[in-house]
């Protein structure tokens, strides 16, 4: 048989595989191997057997593989003459068939149906005639960012002297973008629970290599979109339970600021959100400090990372003192809704430290908010305060009382509205009442 290149023998058990690889010129028998009907395949077959009496006589042979490249294209049981089989079958492309939808009929991947076709693009036609490879048929795996021969071996349940054997590699170097075979008797992937992202992973690609679908992987993850990053760990079946990452804290880095005309410590700490008694300390200034214009001040500036909520209903219950504050500073426009009832009105704060001092923003807002509290009242309820997209875990009293702001809004003087430890102006201590809201508001108290 002078169209055979070179040939391997695999132990296992005391019974041997005999792979047999195919010189490259004969590229084109491959080529038309799923073509050729079952008579002409069944005397390519017995001429296998032929030769392996002949050359291996007293050798207990019991299968083997016939190879050209990293590409199996037949599989032959010796136990039984009559079972033999190629690893390919034949399809006939109808109307709205995609290689990507083929693939997946047949549990194969579009490289391995292009290369084994000699496709140089996606693009197929109706009636056009593929070799389809089987499940038995060499599997193909590109390099990524990260790769090694031993990681890739691992992945496919395989060793690396195998992955060098059916690609004729002569060393461990590999490169991105590299097509490597995985040789069709050691192809099952064993599939992990998780999955690492590297870069240039997609949905797809991961879905191809562990054999789930986009759609499965999607769902597990609760992915809205075929976007992920790298780095990302993605479960690969119900079982898994991402480790839950620290929660990422509040942090506060300092700039500088020029001084411009008409500023001063008040305007700035307006400016940048921040309470003028933080300005004043970073810098060391006290009342009576006067800036001038040119100079160079520090300003700290507040990064108050989202936290997750319990529903779309509830808000981040966020800290007054280290979050709230910054998120919710003096001169914000905020959109309120009453927690229970649903009612949306519009706030603007306008002062307060121990907590927000805010006041209606139009006289079309007091009024709805008179009638979620039937009236000017101290009653507190929970709310929701949301700003700049953000939804905030509150508790809010409606009494208009002390400074006034805003003067064409039928309410006279300001209202409180407290969040998670923030305190009474009047002796600097927690009220309850409002406490036990923000929890009903951010859904770790009952309703």
């Amino acid at each position: 048989m002078d169209f055979i290149n070179h040939y391997k023998i695999v132990e296992n058990n005391g019974e041997y595989t005999l792979i047999i690889y195919l010189d490259r010129i004969q590229s084109e028998f491959a080529d038309e191997f799923g073509k050729v009907d079952n008579n002409k395949k069944t005397k390519f077959y017995e001429s296998i057997k032929d030769y392996i009496n002949s050359q291996f006589e007293g050798l207990k042979i019991t299968a083997c593989k016939v190879m050209l490249g990293g590409m199996l294209i037949a599989s032959i049981s010796l136990l039984n003459s009559n079972d033999v089989s190629a690893a390919t079958n034949n399809y006939k492309v109808t109307t709205g068939d995609t290689l990507w939808k083929i693939s997946k009929q047949f549990g194969t991947t579009v490289d391995e149906i292009k290369t084994l076709n000699n496709l140089r693009s996606d693009m197929i036609y109706v009636n056009q005639t593929l070799i389809i490879p089987t499940s038995t048929t060499a599997s193909t795996h590109k390099v990524i960012s990260g790769d090694t021969l031993y990681k890739i071996a691992k992945t496919y349940n395989t060793t690396v002297s195998n992955i060098k054997n059916i690609n004729n590699l002569t060393s461990d170097t590999i490169y991105v973008g590299q097509i490597l075979k995985i040789s069709g008797d050691s192809t099952a992937t064993t599939v992990p629970s998780s999955y690492k992202v590297s870069k240039g992973d997609t949905l797809w690609g991961i879905s191809n290599r562990y054999n789930i679908p986009v759609n499965t992987i999607k769902s597990i993850n609760n992915l809205t979109s075929d976007t992920i990053y790298v780095g990302q760990i993605l479960a690969l079946d119900n079982t898994f339970t991402a480790p839950t990452p620290s929660p990422e804290k509040p942090s506060v880095t300092i700039i500088s600021h020029k001084v411009q005309s008409g500023e001063n410590i008040w305007t700035i700490s307006i400016k940048y959100g921040i309470p003028q008694t933080e300005l004043m300390e970073v810098n060391g200034f006290n009342e009576n400090t006067q800036l001038s214009i040119g100079q160079y001040i520090k300003v700290p500036v507040h990064k108050i990372p989202v936290k997750e909520t319990v529903s779309a209903k509830h808000g981040e219950y966020l800290d007054w003192w280290s979050e709230a504050q910054y998120v919710f500073p003096i001169e914000k426009v905020a959109k309120v809704t009453d927690f229970h009832t649903g009612k949306i009105f519009y706030i603007k704060r306008t002062i307060g430290a121990n907590h927000a001092d805010c006041e209606p923003l139009t006289a079309s807002d007091t009024a709805i908010a008179k009638g979620v509290w039937n009236g000017f009242s101290w009653v507190t309820r929970p709310v929701i305060v949301e700003v700049n997209g953000r939804k905030l875990a509150a508790s809010m009293s409606f009494k208009p009382h002390s400074i006034q702001v805003i003067t064409d809004n039928n309410f006279e003087g300001h209202f409180d509205i407290h969040f998670a430890n923030s305190t009474r102006h009047k002796d600097g201590e927690i009220d309850e009442n409002h406490q036990e809201n923000i929890k009903v508001a951010a859904g770790i108290s009952g309703v």
